[in-house]
């Protein structure tokens, strides 16, 4: 695939998990191919539930989500370990990451762990006798050993120390197929992001943007400001409209049609309001 190459679209896709309570509201969105993205968005807003809808473990109320090509792989680091994976070795735990028998799979996990900054770990240790954060690191590690064209992870950065935080981007920089991250570490966000999905509660659509972190951080910000700017001075003429109505309707006569009017226009400039995130 070549760098221009879109490997993820999502076209008027919703969702929703309670009939009547949408999550999506026919979002649209395209990722290309060897894009570094995060997908950030209000706690709630359905973060997670956008990977679930990549990784098939979800289905959409209505629309079409489509990867290029169609047999493009996604992996996608979960944050608890499965319980039947904890009676299995490391070894064969990350045996289950390939379809194939892979002959050099201990150098692949050797040099994984060494991405993930996991150390002192032997592959014929079970599972369960892990610590909760070096689990979380084998998880992590798990879905980079597939090299998959969608890389999903969600947070993971929690369970890694500065060097292991340091190790992980680094990978991800050279990473040349697809990225997507959800993360509140700002500062590993912003030294390889290049796009930003945000996805806001409160119109369940997902806004789009190029550049760094921060740069659309600010971007978002600046937006709201001038958001709420324009709801102000539309509240203060909602207001003003209202107070005239009731004025000109206890006057009686032909006022009380102006009076119908001036309601009917304080009305309409709500339906103007913005809904700000």
């Amino acid at each position: 695939m070549s760098d221009e190459t879109v490997v993820l679209r999502f076209d008027e896709v919703s969702f929703e998990y309670q009939s009547n309570k949408k999550l999506l509201d026919e979002v649209d969105f395209s990722v290309r191919s060897g894009s570094r993205i995060t997908l950030m968005g209000q706690n709630g807003a359905g973060k997670s539930t956008i990977f679930k809808l990549i990784t098939n473990e979800a289905n959409p109320l209505s629309g079409k989500i489509s990867r290029t090509p169609n047999n493009a792989t996604v992996a996608l680091a979960h944050q608890v370990m499965p319980d039947e994976a904890k009676e299995m070795s490391v070894q064969e735990f990350f045996s289950t990451a390939f379809k194939e028998k892979q002959y050099n799979l201990d150098k692949q996990i050797k040099d994984i762990f060494n991405v993930v900054n996991l150390v002192n770990v032997p592959i014929d240790r079970k599972i369960k006798a892990l610590s909760g954060g070096q689990q979380a690191r084998v998880l992590l590690a798990y879905a980079l050993i597939q090299n998959p064209d969608i890389l999903l992870l969600d947070e993971p950065t929690n369970n890694l120390d500065q060097q292991g935080i340091e190790h992980l981007t680094g990978f991800l920089m050279l990473y040349e197929k697809t990225v997507i991250v959800i993360s509140h570490d700002a500062d590993f966000l912003n030294t390889f992001s290049d796009g930003v999905l945000y996805l806001d509660a409160h119109t369940q659509k997902i806004e789009q943007y190029s550049g760094n972190y921060y740069v659309v951080v600010e971007e978002i910000k600046n937006r709201v400001e001038r958001e709420n700017k324009l709801n102000a001075r539309m509240q203060a003429q909602i207001k003003e409209k209202r107070a005239k109505s009731e004025v000109f309707a206890h006057k009686g006569g032909k006022l009380r049609g102006v009076a119908k009017r001036m309601r009917e226009a304080a009305e309409e400039a709500e339906e103007s309001i913005v809904q700000v995130r």
